[in-house]
């Protein structure tokens, strides 16, 4: 046996491939936003081979039946890595408004979720065809952005021509990405309605996946939210629509979980809540970031007056209130602070 017959399978390994994939998008960013061509190029030489990946990990695992149920979870998830890390690199270089992402965004995270929970839960929950032809349009979207960022500079009549061209193709795909975007989350979500009435499911909504890690999940809770503090901040309405998207979403699910203590510890969406309430109207930087997380942490585990007195509240909403009140005492001590 060769070298390359004996260890092929672990350098291209379906698994490998997704991963790097991921990776891959990671990366882009970086590339897309200096200003060297070099780097421009060579990013599109590497999100081509991250979508080239994207057909071989699926193709070697079929035929060398080394398809796996993580493979079927990472795979999609490589694939919004790969696409969304670019297409937030164009919309900072104003290749379109930000506003086209946001879709995009939502729908990814609720899916990935939604699929995370179910998989977990021990559904199978492979990529949809709708869900595949979305993505071939997406791979479009970034291969015409990254092709337009390379020509754009160029003020010679054929290359200014072509790229007037790409320029204007951009928000053809860019309307015909949110189609599919809205109708292949719409057609997921509704085709698996019936795992939504779950009470494991419904347990990891609760617990926003990082609930179940058997050390400090209120801090994980915390650091979760922190980060979708940092996706939505930069525009008011977004931010409250996630808060309240969150915080009536845990009363859903909390009303489906038959559980004898009345706030179980796994239950970390009010500490995303909680968080929210941190950092409202707050400046946001590292500075703030740090500084706003180690407050609600505090005022979370200690509970002065009169936070632990709104744990009496019944239910899902005594949970939910006290994380309010710490996230309330910090964003009061971070509005003295930056303001």
């Amino acid at each position: 046996m060769t070298f390359w017959d004996k260890y092929k399978f672990r350098i291209f390994h379906p698994n490998v491939l997704t991963i790097s994939r991921g990776v891959i998008g990671l990366f882009l960013p970086f590339l897309i936003l200096q200003p060297n061509p070099w780097g421009h190029l060579f990013g599109l030489f590497l999100f081509i081979m991250g979508g080239v990946t994207d057909y071989w990990d699926g193709k070697i695992a079929r035929k060398h039946n080394l398809e796996s149920p993580i493979g079927r979870y990472i795979d999609p998830f490589s694939d919004k890595i790969l696409i969304l890390g670019p297409l937030t690199a164009f919309a900072a270089l104003k290749f379109y408004s930000i506003w086209w992402i946001v879709p995009i965004f939502i729908r990814e995270i609720i899916v990935t979720f939604c699929r995370t929970g179910w998989v977990l839960e021990g559904k199978s929950m492979g990529a949809e065809k709708m869900g595949k032809r979305k993505f071939g349009f997406q791979v479009a979207l970034v291969s015409v952005s990254f092709v337009y960022l390379l020509l754009n500079p160029y003020p010679y009549f054929i290359l200014e021509w072509a790229a007037r061209l790409f320029y204007y193709t951009l928000p053809v795909l860019l309307l015909i990405v949110i189609y599919l975007t809205f109708v292949s989350g719409v057609s997921f979500l509704w085709n698996q309605r019936a795992l939504f009435t779950s009470e494991a499911f419904n347990k990891y909504v609760l617990a926003v996946g990082v609930g179940f890690f058997p050390k400090a999940p209120g801090t994980w809770g915390s650091m979760l939210g922190l980060l979708l503090v940092f996706l939505t901040h930069w525009n008011g309405w977004l931010y409250g629509a996630v808060f309240l998207f969150l915080a009536v979403w845990g009363a859903w699910s909390y009303e489906r979980i038959k559980d004898p203590n009345p706030d179980p510890q796994y239950i970390v969406i009010d500490e995303v809540c909680g968080i929210f309430v941190t950092f409202m109207m707050i400046p946001l930087n590292w500075v703030s970031a740090l500084l706003g997380f180690a407050l609600f942490r505090v005022f979370d585990m200690f509970k002065p007056f009169p936070i632990r007195a709104l744990e009496r509240i019944p239910r899902y909403w005594g949970i939910l209130a006290d994380d309010l009140g710490a996230g309330f005492y910090a964003w009061i001590i971070l509005l003295i602070f930056f303001r």
